[in-house]
Parts: C-alpha cells; structure tokens; sequence
C-alpha cells in the first residue's frame, strides 16, 4: 500500500495542473481576461470543492484498507509513513542511493586487463528527472498538435495581429501630422537622420549630396509644388515626384507615416540650410530656386 499523500499537497497541485491548463488554453486563443471572468472562477471554486469531498473519500479509504490488514502489515505502512510528508518525499527520492554500500554494487570484471568496473544504480532523482522530461516533452508535443500556445508560427500570427491593432489605437489617439499642420522641428532632425538612412540614403546618401537620386544639399529642385521649402520637402516625401518617377510617394502608399515624414522633412530642411555643404556632391538637377516664403 502506497504512502498517503496529504491532502494540502494533494488539492493545491491538481488546483495548479487545473488553472495552468485554463491558462494555455486562455492564451492559445488571446482570452486571457477570461481568467478571471466569473464563468471560469466558478468552475475553478466548484472544482476545489470536488477535490475536498474526494480527498475525504480517498482519506475514508485508507483507513478502511489499513483496517484489514495483520499488524505486522499495519507496523510496515506506519513506518514508511513516518515523519511529515516532505521527510518521507527526501527519503523516497534519495533513500535507495544512500542506502548502497560498496558491497552493494554491481562489479564487471574485464578480464583481460584486470580492471573491475563498479555497475552503480542510476539515483532516483535522476530517475525521476528523466520520468518528467518524458511528460513535460509529451504535453508539449501534443500542445504543439492541438493547440496554440506552443506552435510558433500561429503565436507569431497572434502576436503579429496584436501589435497592428495597439498601433491602430495609438494612431487613434495620437494623430499623424499632414501638410496642412507638419512644420521644421529642430529636435526632430536626429530622429529623422535615422529614418533618412533607412529609407532615403540608398538614393540620396546618407549626407544628402545625391547618388542616383538628385542632390539634397543644394539649391536645385526637381519639383516645385509649395512655395515654403520645408512643405515642398514634406510634399515630395508624401506624393512622390511627377518629374521623377523613380521617388515614389511614400506617404500616399502609406509606406512612411506623417509624423515620421515631418522628421525626414525637418532632417532634409536642415542639411539644406547648413552653410557647410558636402565637398563631393552630385550636378544639379532641376531649376535654380534660391528664396522660398517663409513659412
């Protein structure tokens, strides 16, 4: 007859299994505010309440089974069940491996070479270790079979579709700048330094001078749809360029956002303002316009 496990062991791990079972499934399905929906924390209190009225039932059963049984069988079981419970749990992971003695181990005699190799027993928490490895790699596998919580490419789909609705709502509550509104900001030209290099230098180089797009840093421009210079920069940015259809219209397409193209834009003003040009750029393209209105 086993030892008996009590019952403050035996209710909050089944209770543990149980809501770490909701939990994946809660996950797998992006529901996790129905953790605490009321549906759920009453299954979970109904629940708790079956495993006390089990545990009652097992408890009567043990005691009904050590009823009929010699005293001698009686002796046995109290021994084993000696001490509180986490003394019997060390003693049954580690008793049959301090137990050994070296008259206890196996010996395989090669022979030939005259060496004795000791056949030590494995010890039982490596044992048990290896037994939960198995389980834990079980429940995984069909988790990855059944489930979503543990396929990554569904978890990357959720996750994908969470993050396009957080910048729907942030986008919702912050506003992207248009033309009407976007101006030069001298704090946002760092900012939009790094976005240059990411979408504009392949063309323009990192420093603006011009590569097989047109040079930035000087006073030719291709296209002339504003009359402030920094509203003609956004403009281009936004709608392309008709006399150059190889800048296509980033802010149309919805490739760049607003705000991100009022910081190239301000980027873009500020390296064509600089009195200190670039010493290698490329020819002017375009009509000379050397005064713009203020904006």
């Amino acid at each position: 007859m086993r030892s008996k496990i009590p019952s403050f062991i035996m209710i909050p791990s089944f209770l543990s299994v149980i809501i770490f079972m909701l939990y994946v499934f809660f996950v797998s399905y992006n529901h996790i505010s129905y953790l605490v929906h009321p549906v759920t924390i009453f299954f979970v209190s109904i629940t708790t309440i079956l495993l006390y009225i089990l545990e009652s039932i097992n408890n009567l059963i043990f005691r009904k089974k050590l009823q009929s049984f010699s005293k001698e069988e009686r002796k046995k079981i109290f021994e084993e069940n000696e001490g509180n419970y986490f003394y019997r749990l060390y003693k049954f992971i580690f008793y049959d491996y301090k137990r050994m003695t070296h008259n206890e181990v196996k010996k395989i005699d090669h022979g030939f070479d005259g060496i004795i190799e000791l056949d030590n027993k494995l010890p039982m928490w490596w044992i048990h270790l290896f037994y939960l490895t198995i389980v834990f790699s079980a429940i995984y596998f069909f988790s990855y079979l059944l489930i979503d919580y543990s396929n990554p490419y569904k978890e990357y789909d959720i996750a994908y579709k969470n993050q396009l609705k957080e910048i729907e709502i942030f986008e919702k509550n912050s506003p992207q700048v248009t033309i009407e509104n976007a101006s030069f900001k001298e704090n946002l030209i760092n900012s939009g330094k790094i976005l240059f290099d990411e979408n504009c230098a392949t063309c323009h180089q990192s420093d603006g001078s011009g590569n097989i797009g047109p040079n930035l840093t000087d006073d030719y421009w291709i296209n002339k749809k504003e009359k402030d210079l920094f509203k003609n920069i956004y403009s281009v940015i936004w709608n392309g360029s008709v006399n150059n259809p190889t800048m296509r219209a980033f802010g149309k397409s919805g490739e760049i956002k607003g705000n991100d193209i009022e910081k190239i834009s301000s980027y873009v003003y500020f390296i064509n303002k600089k009195s200190k040009k670039p010493l290698a750029g490329k020819a002017p393209q375009g009509i000379k316009i050397t005064k713009w209105s203020k904006m």
